[in-house]
């Protein structure tokens, strides 16, 4: 049976509420925020935040995924662990989850471990329907418990796509088009499949306002997602 492990809400930025952050983390544990990196953070607008603001994040009680992008994530891929938390202003401790953006089956090839036992590890499959490279990637981590799949050929761009499954047993990450007039169909999708077991939804685009982390809409989407499963 399936089994819904996280809510991840992608995008915090610098004018995001965190007291509000923790009051809905508090209302409901399974929400996640992500928060999004890049060397070039200040080229990529609002859902970039600027490093110096990620550290605010610490000891407030919140779950926290690093989502990373661009040149910083083929570092995390090749182990340059340090060169991100340096990035970070010394915060990368603070991430339960750590999901790394890379395009390539080379980079997705060489993955390395987190720097910190605790976290786990996601790759992002952008091309969702490409299986070859899917499973590819499944079979070379099928050994490493902290590695993880989130299937997403959105990109944080709201659009909606299918929900691919795969019967592999083991968590697995569903995004592209998740937002508050749907999350209550595609979580029934997911939960009623004999395909999906452990996974999470993760949801960007359609939880902003303007290209800004929006809290109501992320309050309506867990408002409406605990109609389907106890949250």
């Amino acid at each position: 049976m399936s089994n819904l492990k996280h809510i991840t809400f992608t995008g915090v930025d610098s004018k995001t509420d965190i007291a509000a952050l923790q009051e809905i983390q508090r209302e409901y544990p399974i929400a996640e925020f992500g928060v999004l990196i890049s060397y070039k953070w200040f080229e990529n607008g609002n859902r970039y935040p600027d490093p110096a603001f990620i550290g605010e994040l610490r000891d407030k009680g919140l779950n926290l995924a690093l989502h990373i992008c661009g040149a910083a994530s083929k570092d995390a891929a090749m182990g340059e662990w340090g060169s991100i938390d340096v990035h970070l202003g010394g915060c990368l401790d603070i991430f339960k989850r750590i999901q790394l953006n890379v395009s390539s089956r080379k980079d997705i090839r060489r993955v390395s471990l987190p720097l910190y036992s605790y976290q786990e590890v996601i790759v992002q499959q952008r091309g969702v329907n490409n299986l070859d490279l899917f499973y590819n990637t499944i079979n070379h981590y099928r050994s490493c418990k902290e590695f993880s799949v989130l299937l997403d050929a959105s990109g944080g761009r709201g659009i909606d796509t299918p929900i691919n499954v795969f019967d592999e047993g083991y968590k697995t990450g569903y995004a592209g088009g998740f937002g508050p007039e749907n999350v209550v169909a595609k979580l029934d999708t997911l939960i009623c499949h004999p395909g999906v077991y452990d996974f999470w939804i993760d949801m960007e685009g359609r939880v902003r306002t303007k290209d800004w982390f929006d809290l109501d809409k992320i309050g309506q989407v867990l408002s409406r997602a605990s109609t389907v499963t106890r949250l």
